[in-house]
């Protein structure tokens, strides 16, 4: 009895700190182009030049959908 409670404990614990990491944690990056900038970490900042995503920060690549997106705003308001 005593270890379904202690597993039941640590579930529960577990759960309480996945979920804000779940719902929807924004890398750098993503809060940079939120507001119209770029990333100024060094790490992010190397990658871009090189085209690529900053592993570090960015595991699934978020970086480069932020950057297409700004990448598409830019080219929007160039044809206006």
């Amino acid at each position: 009895m005593k270890l379904i409670k202690t597993l039941t404990a640590l579930a529960f614990a577990l759960a309480l700190l996945a979920g804000p990491a779940i719902a929807g944690a924004e890398t750098c990056c993503e809060k940079a182009a939120k507001e119209g900038k770029e990333c100024k970490r060094k790490c992010c900042v190397s990658a871009h030049k090189e085209g690529k995503s900053c592993e570090k920060c960015n595991p699934n690549k978020e970086d480069q959908k932020s950057l297409k997106k700004k990448g598409e705003k830019k080219e929007e308001k160039e044809k206006k």
